[in-house]
């Protein structure tokens, strides 16, 4: 993993995330202008999983189903949103982390809950907090329209920047638009299965 800043600029970005019909797992691939935040481009896909929940191994769950999605898209893209992890996991390298590397993409994971470090302090609109695990800034806590998200690099973008990316693509709603996006794709793709 390589966690400095590996891109010219972020034009446009993906946003993956998966919903689930029993051991079926839909994931849906969204592609995002900046600073429109227009969609470009959607992906589903659809995968078997085999793979049992556990927590600290998600992205072996959800990667095959979130590859597909991503493999479909036609149009390119700068950089990956993960829902997920990046190197704010127990073991330095969560979903947003495999997938950047898989996919030799610059990635950054949001997450809903923290798996593991802490924040010295709650954050709010305006002043973000570092997640710090073992002394290391791996990642901040954002507020974000009463709800706190967890962002942290996946792999060739440094933690100031995935927060920087976060914010410009985060417009109204908890999630930023690629992966609020992504989300609502994969549970209409889930309904209509």
């Amino acid at each position: 993993m390589v966690l400095e800043d590996r891109f010219e600029s972020v034009e446009r970005i993906a946003g993956v995330d998966a919903a689930y019909s029993g051991e079926v797992c839909f994931a849906a691939a969204v592609v995002v202008e900046l600073p429109t935040l227009r969609t470009l481009e959607e992906k589903t896909a659809a995968q078997a999983v085999h793979v049992p929940y556990i927590p600290g191994f998600f992205a072996f769950r959800e990667m095959g189903a979130a590859l597909k999605a991503l493999r479909r898209l036609r149009s390119g893209y700068d950089l990956l949103m993960v829902e997920g992890h990046g190197i704010a996991h127990p073991s330095g390298c969560g979903f947003a982390s495999h997938l950047g590397v898989l996919l030799r993409k610059p990635s950054v994971g949001v997450a809903k809950r923290l798996l593991c470090g802490s924040i010295r302090r709650m954050p709010t609109p305006e002043r973000p907090a570092e997640v710090v695990l073992n002394r290391r800034v791996v990642g901040y806590a954002l507020k974000s329209n009463r709800r706190v998200i967890y962002v942290s690099p996946g792999h060739m973008v440094s933690p100031a920047t995935a927060l920087e990316v976060v914010k410009k693509a985060t417009h109204g709603h908890a999630l930023p638009e690629p992966l609020r996006r992504a989300h609502m794709l994969a549970a209409r793709t889930k309904r209509g299965y």
